[in-house]
């Protein structure tokens, strides 16, 4: 499977590290009561690539997304019969996804350019949640003679969460059950602001490659900067002034140029244990302000990918799992 990098990208494995259990708390997946009838069901939505028609109720979905199509249809109550493999714990599903799942367990598929086509006909889906689907441009002619596809907007992972959260609410007949999780959702970020104390403050977040590149956002309008916005946090003025690779919202920091990564919070992923020992180990890393007082924090996979994929459920990750880390480190 070709994983994700910084930017939320198809491309090299840049912002993946470690595995996280969570306990979700304060999102409930929608009721029976929320489902719309079956009778008369018709949506009609629009989409960068074509318009999704739906002339019923969908009960089979399959989400293709990596992360916000599962979430947020697994969060309105829908289980789907198929989707995206996670990548940042064994089981392949991400940790708040899980305690809402309960006995259920979807199939995993891995989506890209080669997509199983006659698998996904033969689980008879009545509509593709392709939200967050990198390959859906290429795929979507061909996945739409199956089912109904719900597509992005503006792109994969640009459109905001809360935008995702209504138009899947809307496909499912979950329009009430989307609102409500979405001001939930709103109220546990404000909750999570209000008590951190991170107003103001600046951060920079990078990651390490396998070949021991760092590789640092740059950009105040990437999603993952974003995500951290709504907590308070202000990207660093410092890493906005990198030019950026190839990748657009990412810059590639020497290793003698590590200072440019400090700031009020320090956040750093890696690909493995022994990278983070060896990064750690570098005595410019070691002389950094943010290091020498406590506030560096090392993230890992389904922190990193929390922030760069941000749902209803990965935010109330971040705000109960990663926020309060954050806060420590800015003390």
């Amino acid at each position: 499977m070709q994983l994700m990098d910084l930017a939320g990208r198809p491309g090299r494995r840049l912002f993946l590290a470690g595995a996280a259990g969570f306990v979700l708390a304060g999102c409930t997946p929608g009721r029976a009561g929320d489902t719309a009838p079956t009778g008369g069901f018709s949506v009609t939505l629009d989409g960068k690539l074509g318009p999704t028609v739906l002339d019923r109720l969908p009960s089979r979905v399959i989400a293709l997304g990596f992360g916000q199509d599962a979430d947020a249809a697994v969060a309105l109550g829908v289980i789907p019969v198929a989707m995206q493999e996670g990548t940042s714990t064994p089981d392949r599903i991400q940790p708040w996804i899980v305690p809402l799942l309960g006995a259920a367990r979807p199939e995993l598929v891995r989506t890209g350019p080669d997509r199983p086509l006659e698998h996904f006909a033969a689980l008879r889906p009545d509509l593709f949640l392709a939200a967050g689907d990198y390959y859906l441009e290429t795929g979507y002619r061909r996945l739409a003679e199956i089912a109904p596809v719900l597509g992005y907007v503006a792109g994969p992972n640009l459109d905001p969460w809360q935008e995702t959260t209504r138009r899947i609410g809307r496909a499912l007949g979950k329009d009430s059950a989307a609102e409500q999780l979405i001001s939930g959702t709103l109220g546990k970020i404000a909750t999570a602001r209000d008590t951190a104390g991170l107003v103001g403050r600046t951060f920079s977040c990078s990651s390490v490659s396998g070949g021991g590149q760092v590789y640092t956002k740059n950009t105040p309008e990437d999603v993952l900067a974003v995500s951290l916005a709504q907590f308070g946090l202000r990207l660093s003025e410092t890493v906005t002034q990198l030019r950026s690779t190839t990748t657009k919202g990412v810059a590639a920091v020497g290793p003698e140029r590590l200072d440019l990564l400090d700031a009020d919070i320090m956040l750093v992923s890696y690909e493995s244990v022994q990278q983070r020992q060896t990064f750690e180990a570098e005595p410019l890393f070691a002389r950094l302000p943010a290091v020498r007082r406590g506030s560096y924090l090392a993230i890992d996979k389904a922190e990193a990918q929390a922030l760069a994929f941000p749902s209803a459920l990965a935010l109330a990750y971040t705000a109960e799992r990663i926020v309060p880390r954050l806060a420590a480190a800015a003390r």
